[in-house]
């Protein structure tokens, strides 16, 4: 009887480190990620028209300090950066596009929250939020290999939403893997002769690794 209760306090205590061991630590923390932005068709509203933007899918890359509280629940402020290159330009309602280029690229500053899913094991899901700033800027546009010189940018609200995985490595590191819906809200562009109502959101794919300490 003796041996069955040692053997299974023994596993108990077991169990309870792994717990431990795959669960955020307490405390402060830095992350970094990177991945691929997809840039949804962003319209121009003009006086001429409506301008509808097609771009490849890019790069995003962000960095953020954080705390976590030991409550599923963390913080951070984070900086990201990304960029897409134009692929066409089209008019809208008239089903027709150019061959164009450009680049589109986007600074932001975000405080993010994070709702952990804690379990015993190493996977940890978890959810995510979070509004700021972000300034995006258009360079110049290059139509049928003819240059059209002039830069626009304009800075707006933007937010996040999101979700995905950590994999706890040990106590203090974890790999994520993890998709966000990025926009920013009533954004204007301007290239200080005229300023554009410009759509800009995205759908990203970032994996990164988060240290705690």
């Amino acid at each position: 009887m003796k041996k069955h209760v040692v053997l299974f306090a023994g596993c108990a205590a077991l169990f309870s480190l792994s717990s431990t061991a795959h669960s955020a630590v307490m405390g402060p923390y830095a992350s970094v990620h990177g991945g691929m932005a997809t840039l949804n068709d962003a319209d121009a509203k003009t006086s001429e028209g409506t301008l509808e933007f097609d771009s490849d899918p890019g790069l995003a890359l962000t960095g953020a300090l954080g705390y976590d509280f030991g409550c599923n629940v963390r913080l951070e402020a984070e900086a990201g950066y990304q960029e897409n290159d134009l692929d066409k330009i089209g008019l809208k309602g008239t089903g027709v596009s150019l061959k164009a280029s450009s680049e589109t690229t986007s600074v932001s500053g975000l405080l993010n929250g994070y709702y952990d899913f804690i379990n015993a094991s190493s996977l940890t899901p978890f959810v995510s939020a979070g509004i700021g700033l972000a300034k995006v800027k258009v360079d110049d546009v290059s139509l049928l290999g003819e240059n059209i010189p002039g830069k626009a940018d304009g800075t707006a609200m933007a937010y996040q939403v999101g979700g995905g995985f950590s994999y706890a490595l040990n106590y203090n590191l974890a790999l994520d893997l993890k998709y966000r819906y990025f926009s920013a809200v009533d954004l204007e562009l301007s290239d200080n002769s005229e300023s554009v109502e410009f759509d800009y959101s995205s759908h990203n794919v970032y994996g990164g690794i988060r240290a705690s300490f």
